[in-house]
């Protein structure tokens, strides 16, 4: 009873959000419909590798009803935040048929004949990879003993001090401002949701979607209203489901089971693969060079 699904959304120039890099993001759509049969050949082979179904979600009644229902009720959210709870709310979909259930970014590519449901024991919690390589915490250590570019960034915030809510970092803080409210420890994991791995029993347990409108409402408090966070801080706030998944994972007590760069690669800012990658995600859309490395290898 597993199941491994990804998610395309053929976006058009009208869907994308303002202040958004909007060139970059065309880009973006024309690789994704060029390298299409690709990558969702890839999925569907390792799928059949492992002899587990394989679902993709596209831009079908389903899609657009979840959308216009957030487009109505929450205006506020991003059409690309949408999707990714979208991608959550599949997932609990899935899990009242199957018992395990994949998640992949549609750019993430395979490049294993290995079973990821074999390797790692989902009845000890969900497996998900963290972004370590930003350490958030350094930017709160460093202002706290500098305290003049602190005032000068509060007074400035609107103009170059504000990372995108995208950015890990904003949404270490975002998430630390939400648990220190609830008089939790701040202390918390940016998640990369482009691979999730998990159980019913652990998607039940995490209740991700538990007094949702209510989270969005605390959200919202939290970047509006709490003066404890300074002004170029909150600015950066937003409603980004890996914000609400570190948060959820640490309030109903859900066990990281860390996916290495192994399982996880992320090819981001130069298109390099490892030998020893087992999936690859492709962040900057260099798919040209990981079918070339595929063809190369053999894989």
């Amino acid at each position: 009873m597993r199941v491994i699904f990804s998610v395309y959304i053929n976006f058009t120039k009208k869907d994308f959000d303002k202040n958004i890099d909007l060139e970059k993001n065309l880009k973006n759509i024309d690789k994704f419909k060029l390298y299409y049969n690709f990558l969702k050949n890839r999925q569907i082979q390792y799928s059949k590798k492992i002899k587990t179904d394989y679902i993709l979600f596209e831009n079908d009644n389903k899609w657009k009803d979840y959308k216009n229902y957030f487009n109505k009720k929450f205006p506020f959210i991003s059409n690309y935040n949408i999707i990714n709870f979208y991608k959550i709310h599949l997932m609990y979909e899935l899990s009242k048929q199957y018992n395990e259930i994949l998640y992949l970014d549609f750019d993430v590519v395979p490049m294993t004949d290995k079973n990821i449901f074999d390797e790692f024991d989902l009845d000890n919690g969900i497996a998900c990879r963290v972004n370590h390589e930003n350490n958030s915490k350094e930017m709160l250590e460093f202002l706290s003993l500098n305290h003049d570019l602190l005032n000068h960034l509060e007074k400035n915030y609107k103009r170059n001090y504000v990372l995108s809510e995208r950015a890990p970092r904003a949404k270490y803080w975002n998430c630390r401002a939400m648990l220190t409210y609830d008089g939790l420890d701040g202390d918390n994991d940016v998640y990369n949701t482009g691979i999730i791995l998990a159980n019913r029993k652990n998607l039940n347990k995490l209740s991700y979607f538990k007094n949702f409108n209510d989270t969005l409402k605390f959200m919202t408090y939290i970047k509006e209203e709490d003066d404890f966070w300074p002004k170029f801080m909150r600015a950066s706030f937003g409603y980004d489901n890996e914000t609400l998944f570190s948060y959820k994972m640490k309030t109903n007590n859900i066990n990281l089971i860390n996916m290495d760069m192994q399982w996880h690669h992320t090819m981001h800012q130069w298109s390099f693969v490892p030998k020893s990658t087992k999936m690859v995600h492709v962040i900057n859309k260099d798919f040209n060079y990981v079918e070339k490395y595929i063809e190369k290898n053999n894989l």
